[in-house]
């Protein structure tokens, strides 16, 4: 087994481990894998930048990330969390920045890798429906007014 297989082998067990993955099968999970780019952060990495065009989403293996709008934290998303899928789909600018907090490991899916994934994963379409709603609702209760 190439040293790349034992990475996404690997990667595909550890998204075995959240909740929001829990509708893929075994292959859906290794054909997720092998369409992103894994890649790990020892310091804060910014992956997203407010009002910017959207060009992936992005799925934390491990690590936290801080959710900001302008100087304002919205939010911690932490491992398990898909982050900028929604902005990608509607093809809408950023909302907010996305900063790795430190050492965390990522997979970036590019655009076009995310639109021929969600033609051949239905459970893509769902935890990312999911993941929408849960973004919005946090959104809401984080607004005072």
């Amino acid at each position: 087994m190439s040293v790349h297989a034992k990475e996404h082998e690997e990667a595909a067990r550890r998204l075995r481990e959240f909740a929001a993955f829990n509708n893929f099968s075994d292959d859906e999970l290794k054909l997720l894998v092998k369409a992103a780019h894994h890649f790990s952060t020892s310091v804060p990495r910014p992956l997203i930048y407010e009002q910017t065009p959207s060009d992936a989403c992005y799925i934390l293996l491990s690590g936290e990330a801080g959710v900001y709008a302008g100087r304002d934290r919205l939010a911690v998303v932490g491992p398990g969390e898909v982050i900028g899928e929604s902005a990608l789909r509607r093809g809408k600018l950023r909302s907010a920045t996305v900063t790795t907090v430190g050492a965390a490991e990522v997979l970036r899916i590019e655009r076009d890798d995310l639109a021929r994934l969600l033609k051949s994963i239905p459970a893509l379409h769902e935890t990312m429906e999911a993941t929408v709603a849960r973004h919005a609702l946090g959104a809401e209760q984080a607004d005072p007014s």
